[in-house]
């Protein structure tokens, strides 16, 4: 009997396991999820989110056409408002206008900004081998992994991370243009 009861136990935290430490299904076209209502497949890093926003040109080709594309919507973690708002606080990023003021501009119409869920926390303290010591870097990954959306990110310790789904790209220096 005790033996049945410890099988089962494990056979529960097995499962568990797979849930939130495996990596979603690979597809080969990401699906569009819905996020409040609207369709969403791309989550923003802040980086991302920033060099569109300051230096768009930096961005190689195919992927300003993705940001481009008024028909797509893309989510931005609320932790990457934190960022850019600890940035400005501490100097680093200067701003041409009042902080608030500058989210509702920059925040164009074709983003929505996903809050944190205490889900979404929780699943950013279990994730398996995590390439950086960040926890706003994992807050975004957890995020994209509970929406189930591609992070698309410049951050070359998250380009080879399996257990979500990533889309790297290179920027390019500033003035110059990459296909």
């Amino acid at each position: 009997m005790r033996a049945r009861r410890a099988g089962a136990e494990r056979a529960v935290l097995l499962r568990r396991r797979r849930r939130y430490c495996e990596p979603p299904a690979r597809r080969r076209r990401p699906r569009r999820r819905r996020v409040g209502s609207l369709r969403v497949k791309y989550l923003l890093d802040t980086a991302v989110w920033l060099r569109g926003y300051f230096e768009p040109d930096t961005i190689p080709e195919r992927q300003r056409r993705i940001l481009a594309d008024a028909s797509e919507t893309f989510g931005l973690s609320a932790i990457s408002l934190w960022e850019v708002g600890k940035k400005h606080q501490l100097g680093s990023l200067p701003l041409d206008r009042d902080l608030e003021a500058w989210f509702h501009h920059a925040i164009a119409g074709n983003v929505d900004v996903l809050p944190l869920a205490p889900e979404i926390v929780a699943d950013a303290m279990r994730l398996p081998a995590f390439p950086t010591r960040d926890p706003a870097d994992e807050l975004i990954v957890a995020t994209a992994r509970m929406h189930r959306l591609v992070l698309v990110t410049t951050d070359r310790r998250l380009r080879g991370y399996r257990h979500a789904k990533m889309s790297y790209f290179r920027p390019a220096a500033v003035g110059t243009r990459r296909r």
